[in-house]
């Protein structure tokens, strides 16, 4: 799970967990977050090894430098966050930096990559209903899947608090006036690079409303059998 503070990463894997327990599957929760302590059950917690407060401390820093150091730590005691499960969720930190520029989480993410894994990035309705923030969180969801090495699910969260139309977003981008409408359009080409002209996943962690959608999503990732389109 990958996206922005605040994208509902945390509440999507306690209540996703939840969801696929029901359907029989056997499911482990890892937190990757060493700034936060977990709101659901994990099998295994970074912060059992590195917290980003103690780093702070140890080594004098601030709270965004900790967090990077925090997971070149990490790096560490990857191999000791044991999991054997049908299914494994991995909770990542909101800080995209983590994954825009720093190599540490890149590596995480393949040290814990299998055949089967894939990334789901979250973007939170709510705050991506204007042209602008739209692209500006679309280009931060294509550079994090150029950077990692597995397929990745763009998933629209929080649907249970409003809605949004992608088709809507893009006529308005098509109608903005000078030098701003001419860069979004030249922006609108990276949508290509998302799972974004498939159909959209849109999902409520309080109503688990979407998750059979979103798991027969991330099954067609690794099979010719459904139509993502």
């Amino acid at each position: 799970m990958i996206g922005p503070a605040g994208s509902g990463k945390s509440s999507f894997v306690k209540s996703f967990s939840e969801f696929l327990s029901e359907q029989d599957y056997s499911v482990q929760c890892v937190n990757l977050d060493p700034a936060t302590p977990p709101l659901y059950k994990t099998s295994a917690d970074i912060r059992r090894y590195v917290k980003t407060e103690e780093v702070m401390r140890t080594f004098q820093l601030g709270v965004n430098s900790a967090l990077m150091k925090s997971v070149d730590i990490s790096l560490q005691y990857i191999d000791q966050l044991p999991c054997d499960a049908d299914i494994i969720l991995y909770d990542t930190p909101g800080q995209m930096e983590l994954f825009i520029y720093s190599t540490s989480g890149r590596q995480v993410v393949e040290r814990l990559s299998g055949p089967c894994a894939a990334g789901l990035f979250l973007m939170d309705v709510t705050i991506i209903q204007d042209p602008e923030s739209f692209l500006s969180t679309v280009m931060q969801n294509v550079i994090v899947s150029l950077r990692l090495t597995i397929p990745t699910l763009t998933v629209f969260s929080k649907s249970d608090m409003i809605s949004i139309d992608i088709n809507q977003l893009k006529k308005k981008i098509s109608t903005q006036k000078g030098a701003l409408s001419e860069l979004l359009e030249k922006v609108m080409f990276f949508i290509e690079y998302t799972t974004l002209p498939q159909k959209p996943m849109t999902i409520s962690n309080l109503t688990k409303e979407g998750f059979p959608d979103l798991f027969a999503a991330i099954h067609e990732l690794f099979c010719s059998c459904g139509d993502l389109s």
